[in-house]
């Protein structure tokens, strides 16, 4: 077994672990982040492969799909669950910012490493930069529809209870 599926089977581990702090009063908004995550990811992640600008040389699922399955599918919305039960809501713009930044950062610095020392995955027309901005992009939208989902929730629940 090489580095490759040493570091596939850690994060697997890893992720798998994490769910368990995952409060049980908030697993419906976990739920609802994963899936929506999980959505966009795939397919960005997809499209990226497909239009090759990043190859993954070592991979699960080899000869099904052409991208990631542990980051699109697992890690990644996982990353997107915790991003949201932790963000900063009733902060300023500029901490939000900051988190927002703070965790793309977190997640692009170990993607560099095994970018440039293993065969998980291999940019072609890709840059870390066009990464950290996709993230960004992907936990911003993510954040988004979290929020208009939660607020569209809580108001048919006011109704609900005017009604009453």
């Amino acid at each position: 077994m090489g580095i490759e599926w040493f570091i596939l089977y850690f994060v697997w581990g890893v992720t798998a672990i994490s769910l368990f702090f995952i409060p049980q009063a908030r697993l419906r908004e976990a739920s609802i982040s994963y899936l929506f995550l999980l959505f966009v990811s795939w397919f960005a992640g997809l499209l990226v492969v497909e239009l090759n600008l990043i190859k993954y040389p070592v991979r699960e699922l080899a000869s099904v799909n052409k991208t990631s399955f542990t980051f699109e599918f697992f890690v990644y919305p996982v990353i997107g669950i915790f991003f949201n039960l932790f963000y900063p809501e009733n902060r300023s713009r500029l901490l939000r910012f900051l988190y927002s930044s703070a965790i793309c950062t977190g997640i692009i610095i170990p993607e560099v490493i095994i970018e440039r020392y293993t065969d998980l995955i291999e940019y072609v027309h890709w840059t870390w930069y066009v990464s950290w901005i996709s993230v960004f992009a992907t936990l911003s939208l993510l954040r988004l529809f979290y929020s208009w989902f939660f607020k569209l929730g809580q108001e048919k629940d006011n109704i609900y209870i005017e009604d009453t």
